[in-house]
């Protein structure tokens, strides 16, 4: 019963891991802005210090750098949910 279930369930479990990384990487960024440890590096750290500093370059390049890192993220659990779906065949129908 296992072997039938895990396989076909696999597309929507990807699905859930991405929409759980999104939702994990959103919290972390919120939490960065609230919680500052002095001294330690962190890209909400970054962006807070940036906008009180009125540096808006390095805000927007901050901002740039949080959005590259998203987007790599999505296409990666994208990319791998696409094939999982094409391995299985689920993919490809038409109505």
């Amino acid at each position: 019963m296992a072997y039938v279930m895990v396989p076909a369930a696999f597309p929507s479990y990807l699905g859930g891991l991405s929409q759980g990384w999104a939702f994990a990487w959103r919290a972390l960024m919120a939490g960065e802005l609230f919680v500052q440890i002095p001294g330690s590096p962190a890209v909400g750290t970054m962006l807070n210090n940036a906008y009180q500093a009125g540096k808006p370059e390095f805000l927007l390049a901050v901002m740039i750098v949080v959005l590259a890192i998203g987007m790599v993220m999505d296409a990666l659990f994208s990319g791998v949910a696409r094939r999982a779906r094409t391995r299985r065949g689920l993919s490809g129908f038409r109505a």
